[in-house]
């Protein structure tokens, strides 16, 4: 269809020129109006498009961040807040796509001027070359339906609509094929001696971390969390809890400053080593596999290297390229509270994962599984009780405080309970840290003990 959309405006000029050299002369003197036309068009629609699909990015990234963390956006009583700020940019959306409307009229209305004059120029040779005597009665006809098949300014115009909209879809995808992939070192971390303590131990310095408008949302951010801690993450949604987090294990870098393990910059780790080192258990896992065994083990053989004490497994303690074993599988499950419900299912750890239908606090209690199993020296928990009763909660807590001692445990929450086993807890208020302490030292902050109530929202009860 397009090829033949393209072929009917120059069939409709080598039709003229046929007729008479004049008439395609007189047309093509005419151009230029139809060549500014579709210019201007080009250039108040390639600006507005840029800016939509940016507009729109932002909407988006808002509200996955939003989506991500709304369990503890509800707790908080904040939804109303945060409804208000993914819509924020909606205004400017508007005007975008407004502008774009009005740029196609205006391109409209100006066609709809410019081919009448085009139509009227190219008759007047036609009526002159007749008068002449050298084209008849029928070709003045024919020229005045081919000056009109020639001129094709709607689907000039609807050609590069099209290949404006797609040159500003293809900036967006540059953007993120522009984004540089994340490089890793080739260090390794100390190895384990003797004793726990010492190890798994986390430096935060000075880190700071920016949103893509440049709002800074971690600001140099010191912390030191001691290995073989059990340290509970807490504040208000938009603190920075979960950015805390992803910079453990380094899902992302900070814009400055620099996060250690072990006294290693996580930048200068080799992937492997890091990825052995620092598990993660989230909200809303993605499990994979075949089964659900396989959905718990993933990961576990990605690297070789001695496993950092007893933990879950074998008395030597080594781990291997080989998948863990049922047993290990099996401890991790039931320290997670998920073996219960998988030997209830028709094959139980070997059904298909696909065929298990899961709520959503049993598929984070598999992930939670899966983190165990992978946790190396350090465990970062991102508000995964949030789908998890009370009684499940404090049995995965026994899990934290007893066969996972040996490794630190970051963990971010919005549970009062849950900061309360923790041995101790960093607060944090907009992107700093307010303050460090026991549950019970904080406590008897007025503010302190407001993170973990709902906040009143216009029209709420009160």
């Amino acid at each position: 269809m397009g090829p033949d959309r393209t072929r009917t405006p120059v069939g409709g000029v080598v039709a003229l020129a046929l007729i008479d050299p004049w008439l395609c002369l007189t047309f093509v003197a005419g151009l230029p109006l139809v060549v500014l036309l579709v210019r201007a068009f080009v250039r108040d629609v390639a600006d507005l498009n840029e800016q939509y699909f940016a507009t729109q990015g932002r909407i988006a990234g808002r509200l996955v961040g939003a989506l991500a963390g709304i369990r503890t956006i509800a707790v908080a009583g904040t939804v109303g807040r945060e409804v208000g700020r993914v819509l924020a940019p909606l205004p400017e959306l508007h005007r975008n796509g407004l502008g774009m409307w009005r740029a196609y009229a205006r391109v409209s209305a100006r066609s709809a001027l410019v081919v009448p004059l085009m139509q009227v120029a190219v008759l007047a040779v036609a009526g002159l070359e007749l008068s002449r005597g050298r084209i008849s009665i029928g070709q003045v006809v024919a020229a005045s339906e081919y000056v009109l098949l020639a001129m094709g300014v709607g689907s000039i115009v609807s050609s590069v609509s099209r290949l404006t909209f797609a040159r500003a879809t293809a900036a967006r995808i540059a953007e993120v094929l522009d984004e540089p992939a994340m490089r890793y070192g080739a260090e390794r971390l100390p190895a384990r001696t003797g004793g726990r303590a010492g190890h798994g131990r986390l430096d935060f310095r000075q880190v700071t971390v920016r949103a893509a408008d440049g709002t800074v949302v971690l600001d140099r951010l010191n912390l030191t969390v001691p290995g073989g801690a059990l340290v509970a993450v807490v504040g208000r949604s938009g603190s920075g809890k979960s950015l805390l987090a992803a910079l453990a294990g380094r899902l992302l870098d900070p814009d400055e400053g620099e996060v250690l393990l072990d006294g290693v910059p996580l930048r200068r780790l080799a992937r492997d080593e890091l990825r052995r080192a620092v598990a993660y258990g989230f909200e809303r896992p993605v499990l994979l596999g075949e089964t659900v065994a396989d959905a718990i083990g993933f990961g576990f053989g990605s690297g070789a290297g001695p496993r950092p004490g007893p933990g879950w497994g074998s008395a030597s303690g080594s781990r291997s390229q080989k998948p863990p074993t049922d047993e290990l599988v099996a401890q991790a499950a039931t320290a997670a509270r998920a073996d219960a419900f998988i030997r209830h299912l028709p094959a139980g750890y070997g059904t298909p994962l696909a065929r298990v239908p899961m709520s959503g606090g049993e598929a984070q209690r598999i992930g939670l599984a899966r983190a165990f199993v992978q946790a190396g020296r350090v465990l970062v928990l991102d508000d995964v009780a949030a789908s998890l009763d009370t009684v499940t909660e404090h049995h995965i807590s026994q899990a934290l405080t007893g066969a996972l001692a040996d490794r630190t445990r970051l963990v971010v929450t919005h549970r009062a309970s849950t900061a309360a086993r923790a041995q101790y807890v960093v607060w944090l208020t907009g992107g700093r840290i307010r303050a460090q302490g026991t549950h019970d030292q904080l406590w008897n902050d007025p503010g302190y003990r407001a993170v973990f109530q709902p906040v009143a929202t216009p029209g709420s009860a009160s």
